[in-house]
């Protein structure tokens, strides 16, 4: 009783789909086959299936039947408006195509319209199996079955499917009255593929099942987005739901070295493969820990795809210039306390979060009446919610977890693990534990007339001092003044690695012109840090410009009024 692309191969009513099999890709063969039933029902072996499946005159639910403005505005700005408006360009063609084909061969079009057309593509995407049902023992000899016109029975036709390709071996099945059953997400069913036997079994006593209670089969752990589009409902509150982020393609030297490690990121043509760079994110279920230090434990990360923090790691390391090395565990790496990959951190949070909020602002930013006044506005309207509540909560959880590394110069002298410190903070914490020398503010205040940092911050020197701090910083470290635990946090493994710009730059080199008047002003100390003969631009960029570049970023800091903040991000020794 199966219904697939296999009978319309074996069909001799239909002899197009066999002759011009070449012309078609498999799913449409399927599509057409059906509108083929369809439009000649009183004929079909499967008239009484047909009648019981929905009629193409009726308003369908299912995403591809948003067509007027009003219900489509509930989809605005969705990953589903994008996939269903993607999926649409393919069905036009696969439409245009087949009457093309069908034309040809001399067949009456006027009946193949595309509304039944995606009436046939939405009964096989809600209600389809996977041909692994109809797999055979031996991968050479398919089963397919034709009506014989002398009789009206049913015979068996073998088809050589070994030189098949593995697209055509991959197709939806229809099985009359098995695909009856709603869905529901708490169904204990058992799909069992049997030599010419397909069988779903659901246990009644785990489901208390009575006679003329309703049967339900379980779709699987979908999302209302895969519901939407494939089946025309959404659950409210579904457990399942996702978000899909999309990864942009990195440079080609590092979708180079991926290709050896991850050949799914690239297409055949060994481009970009922004579908498998596309991973699905669900509402995190608990909030990160608000404490700092040791018993910072980042839970947020342990619900998020592993896949997805791999990549971005390579991403960030590429960036900073280091050697590309596959991780076997990467989560762990990320998240153990005693690893090194917990620097990246934050900055991956900060990369989630600016992906994800230019599409929460996009949906909260359309205009909608108050209530839905359809079926398919309320759906869009569960899927549309649930997507708001999920990219809410992750960016929430995600920002908090960020705040939670914020230095409290009050809680402790010496932090131990990660931390993200203001100028301020920082040079509190330098001068609490005597490692920053006078002559460093006194080299700024002759070049600002103040050292005063509110007043250097509000004139605009604040990511100047930073460079310039980092910079002093490691000149001491260099001559071995500076302690373990700081010397660790303020070297990242990048430090001192050649730069885009040879010289160093323009910001460089004004920094220089600081550094001489600051070696001028200290002149009487011939230890002073500031005439150090490794100031070069070259240093400067190479070393305190590349650690804010990579490390710092714009933090919201609670005060008296919360502000963005210029933090930077230093992991230190645990020990």
């Amino acid at each position: 009783m199966a219904l697939s692309y296999l009978n319309a191969l074996v069909d001799d009513a239909f002899p197009v789909f066999k002759q011009q099999r070449h012309r078609f890709k498999v799913e449409a063969i399927g599509f057409f086959y059906l509108m083929a039933q369809y439009i000649n029902r009183e004929q079909s072996f499967w008239k009484p299936y047909l009648d019981t499946l929905p009629s193409p005159d009726q308003e369908l639910t299912e995403a591809l039947f948003f067509e007027h403005e009003e219900d489509v505005a509930w989809l605005e700005d969705t990953d589903v408006w994008r996939t269903v408006s993607a999926r649409a360009e393919v069905y036009e063609k696969y439409h245009r195509d087949g009457i093309e084909v069908l034309q040809e061969a001399g067949i009456d079009t006027q009946p193949y319209t595309w509304n039944l057309f995606k009436w046939a593509a939405t009964v096989f995407t809600s209600r389809s199996f996977s041909s692994r049902s109809l797999r055979p023992t031996s991968n050479k000899y398919w089963a397919a079955y034709r009506t014989r016109p002398s009789d009206g029975t049913r015979q068996m036709v073998l088809l050589d499917m070994s030189h098949a390709s593995a697209e055509d071996l991959h197709f939806p099945v229809l099985f009359p009255g098995l695909d009856a059953a709603n869905h529901s997400p708490d169904a204990k069913v058992d799909w069992t593929f049997d030599p010419g036997r397909f069988t779903i079994h659901l246990s009644t006593e785990s489901e208390g099942l009575q006679a003329g209670d309703e049967f339900f089969n379980n779709y699987g752990a979908k999302g209302n987005g895969e519901l939407l589009i494939g089946y025309g409902f959404c659950i409210p509150n579904n457990p399942h739901d996702t978000v899909g982020m999309t990864l942009k393609a990195p440079p080609a030297s590092l979708q180079s070295k991926l290709r050896s490690t991850h050949p799914s990121y690239s297409t055949n043509e060994g481009n970009w493969n922004p579908e498998k760079a596309t991973f699905y994110l669900k509402k995190p279920h608990t909030t990160p820990q608000t404490t700092s230090g040791l018993s910072q434990r980042p839970q947020i990360f342990h619900q998020l795809p592993e896949a997805l923090l791999e990549l971005l790691l390579y991403i960030l390391r590429d960036e900073r210039g280091l050697t590309f090395k596959p991780y076997r565990r990467p989560l762990h790496h990320l998240t153990d306390l005693e690893s090194g990959g917990r620097r990246y951190l934050p900055h991956i949070a900060r990369m989630i979060v600016q992906s994800l909020a230019p599409k929460l602002t996009k949906l909260q930013s359309v205009t909608l009446p108050p209530e839905p006044k359809n079926k398919k506005q309320r759906l869009a309207s569960i899927y549309r919610q649930g997507q708001i509540s999920i990219l809410t909560s992750l960016i929430s959880a995600l920002r908090t977890y960020t705040r939670s590394l914020i230095y409290n110069p009050t809680a402790e002298d010496i932090p131990r693990g990660p931390s993200l410190m203001t100028l301020e903070s920082f040079i509190h914490l330098l001068t609490s534990q005597t490692l920053l020398p006078d002559p460093f503010l006194t080299g700024i205040e002759a070049n600002a007339n103040t050292r005063d940092l509110e007043q250097l911050r509000l004139a605009g020197w604040e990511e100047d001092v930073w460079v310039l701090l980092l910079c002093y910083l490691h000149l001491q470290q260099l001559e071995e003044r500076l302690p373990r635990w700081l010397r660790e946090a303020l070297v990242p493994e990048y430090v001192g690695q050649a730069t885009t710009s040879p010289g160093g730059g323009e910001q460089a080199e004004s920094l220089m012109d600081i550094v001489h008047l600051a070696a001028e002003a200290c002149a009487d100390d011939e230890s002073s840090v500031w005439r150090n003969q490794r100031w070069t631009p070259e240093f400067v960029a190479r070393t305190g410009g590349r650690v804010l570049q990579f490390e710092a970023f714009m933090v919201m800091v609670p005060s008296d009024a919360e502000e963005p903040r210029l933090c930077l991000y230093l992991h230190f020794g645990l020990k």
